[in-house]
């Protein structure tokens, strides 16, 4: 009982991540939509954003196949 207990707490845990990192993503995603950025930033802090945009997006990835993995050991806890 008590691994099932910490696997929901994980898996709350883990969600609550994704929101955040999904924030954080959708505003650098914005900051690249904006023409007025692009032209007007640095070279160098328009790469930098796509950089962080890319990370984000595999730790979006990495926390998902993590919540995944809980869910798989959640169903077989439960049968």
């Amino acid at each position: 009982l008590d691994d099932t207990v910490s696997l929901s707490e994980e898996a709350a845990r883990l969600r609550k991540e994704v929101d955040k990192v999904e924030i954080e993503l959708e505003r650098v995603r914005q900051k690249l939509s904006k023409p007025d950025f692009l032209a007007k930033a640095k070279q160098e802090v328009v790469v930098k954003e796509r950089e962080k945009s890319a990370a984000l997006e595999e730790k979006i990835g990495a926390l998902n196949r993590s919540l995944q993995r809980i869910r798989e050991l959640q169903a077989q806890a439960g049968s």
